[in-house]
């Protein structure tokens, strides 16, 4: 069929790749370029030009991932609950958020020890317990709070996947329409505007995955869509797309959005991004499981990403704190940015790959949830 579009279920005749396995190398990828434009910073061994300038804008591309995976989790799960959605969401972040916020205390903890001129810029000590509790609660966006954990600013898009997770969940999941509206307008008014400004970006990933699975651009369009979004992409991430900049706009992109602040550059990405997945449905599959060595690397290294965003901070800043102190000589930057990539990869080993077993163990602890709610590991 040459027509535009075809709403036919996908067939294996029809694709080469996998998405999933597209996905997780994506994933990889917005990983290592938030990683390393942090690595870029001046205060960070005299800074580097390894990564990008803006990690922020690789940020709104986990955001797409996110809301992609998230549709296709429910879509694929007929009979998921949003019991069991909440309890698998708030498991996966925890499970790598709690050991960073400690991993994190105790890294600042001896880096200011050693030397504390180096965390000028980037720690704030005043009311560290409360800002420690109110981020493991994920409310540390909230509305106009913009709560860094000691050095681990990164951690501020944990709090916007939060509040994504549970108005998305309660609106596709809840049984009744009255509860579809109360819980979703109940987690919009706990989350406020600076974080809903973003929301559109993760309900990309959504609309894409839809446009994946029902909408089948023929050879010609998917190609033109790819060098559309292509365009649109590299020009926004290269900062030459300025036309729709924040700063181009009076009022916008000012203190109470923080990071919500270039909020229309964020759209750009957002859409580009979703386009170029839609562009390549053409291609790439959602229905066979990747299999083979290659496949199980790509996923092993995608397991990796979630750590390396939210430890990598406090380890750089407690490796520079070293070696301005003197009690580690003789290392490059590029060391230094590999050895904090192998402490995150161990830090993944230890809390990000036995998420089922700690969801097990949390279900023995408390049998109660699926005895009550009906959840399982």
């Amino acid at each position: 069929m040459n027509s535009f579009y075809s709403c036919s279920r996908f067939s294996n005749r029809d694709f080469i790749f996998n998405l999933s396995l597209l996905l997780d190398t994506l994933r990889i990828f917005a990983a290592t370029a938030v990683f390393l434009g942090h690595t870029n910073f001046p205060w960070f061994f005299g800074g580097g030009e390894i990564g990008p300038k803006n990690g922020q804008d690789y940020v709104i591309i986990f955001f797409v991932l996110s809301g992609f995976v998230i549709a296709w989790s429910i879509d694929r799960k007929k009979e998921l609950t949003f019991s069991q959605y909440t309890f698998d969401r708030l498991t996966r972040l925890w499970s790598v958020a709690l050991p960073a916020l400690c991993l994190g205390a105790i890294l600042d903890f001896l880096g200011r020890s050693i030397n504390p001129q180096t965390y000028n810029s980037i720690f704030s000590g005043d009311h560290i317990g409360i800002k420690y509790l109110i981020s493991v609660l994920f409310f540390h966006e909230s509305w106009f709070f913009s709560i860094r954990p000691g050095s681990n600013g990164p951690l501020w898009s944990l709090s916007y996947e939060f509040f994504y997770y549970l108005i998305f969940g309660a609106i596709a999941l809840l049984p009744t329409f009255k509860s579809k509206v109360f819980a979703g307008l109940a987690f919009c008014l706990i989350a406020g505007p600076k974080v809903l400004i973003l929301f559109p970006c993760w309900l990309v990933g959504c609309f894409s995955y839809w446009g994946c699975k029902k909408l089948r651009p023929n050879t010609l369009i998917s190609l033109a869509l790819l060098a559309l979004s292509a365009y649109f992409l590299i020009s926004t991430l290269s900062s030459r797309w300025v036309a729709w900049s924040a700063s181009s706009f009076p009022g916008l992109g000012v203190t109470p959005f923080f990071y919500s602040a270039k909020f229309l550059d964020d759209y750009t990405i957002a859409l580009a991004f979703g386009l170029l997945l839609l562009s390549l449905s053409r291609w790439f599959t959602l229905e066979n499981k990747p299999t083979g060595w290659f496949s199980v690397l790509i996923r092993n290294c995608s397991n990796c990403s979630f750590s390396i965003y939210v430890i990598h901070f406090p380890l750089m800043a407690f490796i520079n704190a070293a070696w301005m102190s003197g009690a580690i000589r003789n290392i490059s930057h590029l060391e230094a940015t590999l050895i904090v990539f192998l402490c995150c990869s161990v830090f993944a080993l230890l809390f990000e790959f036995p998420l089922k077993w700690y969801r097990f163990q949390i279900l023995r602890i408390l049998p109660f949830l699926s005895q009550k709610c009906g959840i399982h590991s």
